[in-house]
């Protein structure tokens, strides 16, 4: 049974929600508190995504009542772990923002996992997601988007995707999680997925040692 938390962990092991279906020896790595370090080149869209997520956030909650960065924590005492997350924007439903340097025809697994981790906290059946080509100046993508629709959001550089709750990735998201749990406290690295997502993880150097 996961339920909403106290503030207080009690020892518990703590995850995000942002890191449900990624490559369990990332969230290891962070978990064992090795140091970042993120790639330059992404450095850039790390920013981008920043200000893009403020621009869009303040249309969010200023023209429709949202809370931002609504925060959240669901608790398993019998998985022994809890998993905390910042819901991009919430009332009465989530939705969540990707900026991306260029759009998916269907959505991630790995966010709609995240976003299925606050259908699970709310309660709610639906939620979205919203992916937004990255910008240096995304006042420029922003100001094109039509939100006659809300929460329905249309226009060039933008998708939406209304998403409901899935009991199963839930549980399967658990597992997941569980797996890297039980992999801590054996203190021995998980398997890693080596994959495509390798190029934009901090933790590359301690896969990939010999291209240091």
């Amino acid at each position: 049974m996961v339920d909403g938390g106290r503030e207080e962990n009690d020892g518990l092991i703590e995850f995000y929600a942002s890191e449900a279906l990624t490559c369990p020896r990332r969230i290891y790595y962070r978990l064992k508190g090795y140091p970042e370090r993120w790639p330059e080149f992404l450095k850039v869209r790390l920013n981008q995504g920043i200000n893009t997520h403020g621009v869009l956030g303040e249309i969010l909650e200023k023209r429709f009542g949202f809370e931002l960065e609504k925060h959240l924590i669901l608790r398993s005492n019998r998985l022994g772990f809890e998993i905390h997350g910042r819901i991009d924007a919430f009332k009465e439903f989530p939705i969540e923002i990707k900026g991306k340097t260029s759009l998916p025809r269907v959505p991630y697994e790995q966010h709609l996992a995240q976003l299925n981790i606050y259908l699970r906290w709310a309660g709610a059946e639906y939620g979205y997601l919203y992916y937004i080509k990255l910008h240096e100046e995304p006042v420029k993508i922003i100001r094109k988007l039509d939100f006659s629709e809300f929460p329905v959001v249309k226009g060039p550089n933008f998708r939406t995707f209304e998403v409901p709750y899935d009991e199963g990735l839930f549980k399967e998201t658990l597992r997941r999680f569980y797996t890297v749990k039980k992999a801590y406290e054996r203190d021995r690295p998980p398997r890693g997925e080596y994959s495509y997502a390798c190029r934009f993880c901090p933790y590359r150097y301690l896969c990939y040692p010999d291209e240091e």
